[in-house]
């Protein structure tokens, strides 16, 4: 991978534009093992804090050109790499106004609609939300029940369909947690078949798949038959002087999974207050409840500051979802087994 200090970027724009110079890529073939980068394939950006600015060059301090709130959705530009010090790296995008954003202040997230589907199969049908967020329409009268926001790469089950006064379809959608039915403009979810489940590199002996966790460098390693298979950034359980969340180091099995799980935060994390909807690709692997997961209320996967969770980038989470043991049906809404992959954390 090839990196800049800010003295090269600021050599380099003296003279040229930056698209033609700063071809950064975050992954390289070269490797041994594939590592996922966390903007592949998506050309936008959803805002994730209130005030979130842009600057007119990649550094905190730079003059700021434009600011944001929370949902705001930006295009982006290929990631460019700012080596700050011996370890210290920062990523920026550059926006079409020529000004540049901090990674770490949008989820990467695309928009595509869907074609809807005219019947959903008893017992329901994993979809995702391919939009930056949409709006989950409460199904409970008198207005007991808020609306909420979904957002892009979120996972949910429907359960039926309904059509809304505009006459547009709706997927209805039921939360694993309290059972809370709400309606989801159908061109938002895109259905998942039961082929995109399929197990990940199963030919595998079970006993020559291990994960490595490195909580120093913040790292998820997936291993077989000793070899490097696939990495990727995360964020683990972040330690305060006030609370400890961090995350658990030993040996584990993964004994659980849940393609989809409404999950509740002990901090307010936008409009849905501290719940988190159709968090996605749920591994358990303690039985106090850590998992690897997608996530898309943070794109900060370089230091602690979950909960305790390996949080990741959704497109890992999917990965190491349906590489590991034990191999979930389509259909199941939960799994349980007590001969997962094994996971070490250290």
């Amino acid at each position: 991978m090839k990196l800049y200090t800010r003295r090269d970027f600021l050599k380099f724009t003296s003279f040229a534009t930056i698209g033609s110079i700063l071809d950064i890529h975050l992954g390289d073939p070269k490797d041994a093992a594939f590592h996922m980068s966390v903007h592949e394939g998506y050309p936008l950006g959803r805002i994730l804090y209130d005030g979130a600015t842009s600057r007119s060059y990649p550094e905190s301090e730079a003059e700021p050109v434009s600011s944001y709130v929370r949902n705001d959705v930006i295009s982006i530009s290929e990631p460019i790499i700012i080596h700050t010090g011996k370890t210290q790296r920062e990523t920026w995008h550059q926006l079409e106004d020529g000004s540049f954003v901090k990674s770490q202040d949008f989820q990467p997230v695309g928009h595509k609609l869907n074609t809807p589907r005219s019947e959903v199969p008893s017992g329901g049908q994993l979809a995702e939300i391919t939009v930056p967020f949409t709006t989950a329409w409460s199904r409970k009268k008198m207005n007991t029940k808020p609306n909420s926001i979904f957002y892009f790469g979120s996972l949910h089950w429907i359960v039926g369909l309904g059509k809304g006064t505009d006459d547009r379809i709706y997927y209805l959608v039921r939360e694993d947690r309290w059972g809370d039915d709400y309606y989801i403009d159908a061109q938002h979810m895109r259905v998942i078949d039961a082929q995109e489940l399929s197990p990940i590199s199963p030919e595998i002996d079970p006993g020559d798949k291990k994960i490595q966790i490195s909580l120093k460098d913040q790292l998820v390693i997936a291993f077989e038959k000793d070899q490097p298979v696939f990495t990727t950034s995360m964020a683990s359980g972040l330690f305060t002087e006030k609370k400890d969340y961090s995350t658990p180091a030993g040996s584990f099995k993964i004994d659980y999974k849940r393609p989809s799980r409404h999950m509740l935060h002990s901090d307010r994390v936008g409009i849905d207050g501290n719940e988190l909807f159709g968090v996605p690709w749920v591994t358990y692997f303690t039985n106090t409840g850590i998992a690897f997961h997608g996530t898309y209320w943070h794109n900060d996967f370089t230091k602690p500051r979950s909960h305790g969770c390996i949080n990741l980038p959704i497109p890992a989470a999917r990965w190491i979802y349906l590489w590991t043991l034990p191999t979930v049906p389509p259909r199941e809404k939960t799994y349980v087994s007590r001969h997962g992959t094994p996971v070490m954390v250290y």
